[in-house]
């Protein structure tokens, strides 16, 4: 990726649209595996471009389905040609972020973290039970309390088990 000092965003635009070139390969050879894409990450670390993939299935993810899984998004990602330099794939493990609707609905009656941005009049984190969601709110129910969360005050709502 490169960075252009004097076109400010251009780095935020490259990166944008490496990133929808990875999620569209990514997701089409996903499929043929019947994976979901959970989340990408495309980042420098210590000085080296990593790419991690998270992957999921109802039935649960094992080292040999991150193995085919990882196979099939290299071959992809090497012949368009997209530079990295470690290739990470995994399930998004015990607490996992939650963010689409499917989620909301798949992991309905599980324990969350919600955390709400600082603008929001209420606490900054609330750990409960997702009871549900509409198209404005996400409800947690929390020491017996519901709590009704508009979604744009959210910054991450995460499974939160109990060990």
């Amino acid at each position: 990726m490169r960075i252009d000092k004097e076109k400010p965003g251009v780095e935020i635009i490259e990166r944008t649209t490496i990133l929808a070139r990875i999620k569209k390969l990514a997701e089409e050879r996903l499929n043929e595996l019947e994976l979901e894409l959970v989340d990408i990450e495309y980042r420098k670390e210590n000085k080296e471009q990593i790419l991690r993939v998270f992957i999921d299935k109802d039935s649960g993810v094992d080292l040999e389905l991150c193995s085919k899984a990882n196979r099939a998004i290299k071959e992809g990602i090497d012949e368009e040609d997209i530079s990295y330099d470690y290739l990470e794939v995994s399930s998004p493990g015990l607490d996992r972020v939650l963010k689409k609707e499917r989620d909301w609905e798949r992991f309905s009656g599980y324990r969350v973290k919600l955390k709400t941005l600082k603008s929001y009049p209420g606490p900054l984190r609330i750990t409960g039970i997702l009871r549900g969601f509409d198209s404005e709110n996400i409800v947690v129910e929390s020491e017996g309390e519901l709590s009704k969360v508009p979604r744009d005050m959210i910054s991450a709502i995460r499974l939160h088990p109990e060990f």
